[in-house]
């Protein structure tokens, strides 16, 4: 009998250590922070010489892609001129956002390339009757470092919307 005991605690120890070496390592989902910049011709349509220059900082939901935050706009020529605040989704090295300016102003992209370098036309409301080019690039941080889905759970303040999280699981 102290053999089989023996022999299930040993086998028990050896799936526990192989369990642990398995996931030591693992890439895990992690609060993000994103800065976006985004750039549209200022003064005149087709060039990239003069821009507004659009720049917002955002919490970026790792578990869907949503993200929302602030920001501001300023140009080449006209210096800084307002503050906006956004909204939107990341989907792979895409975006698509809203973006609203406190004069009533709102901008949106659908789909644009994060590459910095391709022309995407945006929609307006009021709408204007020339072309919104924009050029939209970003960059992402990880703002954690959890090692599993339990230490995220026990850091955060809701315990019950923590669990429903995929933050500190592995990524598939």
């Amino acid at each position: 009998m102290k053999k089989i005991i023996l022999a299930v605690a040993v086998a028990a120890t050896a799936v526990m250590a192989l369990a642990a070496s398995a996931s030591a390592g693992v890439e895990r989902y992690q609060t993000q922070s994103m800065t976006i910049t985004a750039v549209q011709p200022e003064g005149a349509v087709g060039q990239f010489q003069n821009v507004w220059t659009h720049t917002y900082t955002v919490e970026l939901n790792p578990c869907d892609g949503s993200f929302s935050g602030v920001g501001s706009l300023s140009g080449t020529i006209n210096g800084f001129y307002s503050t906006e605040t956004i909204a939107g989704h990341l989907d792979g090295d895409a975006i698509s956002f809203t973006a609203n300016r406190p004069d009533g102003v709102e901008y949106s992209l659908s789909s644009a390339p994060l590459d910095g370098k391709t022309v995407t036309l945006a929609t307006s409301s009021p709408s204007v009757p020339w072309d919104l080019e924009f050029k939209v690039g970003a960059t992402k941080r990880n703002s954690s470092n959890y090692k599993n889905h339990g230490e995220y759970v026990s850091q955060a303040g809701n315990k019950a919307d923590a669990a429903h999280s995929c933050i500190g699981m592995p990524i598939h």
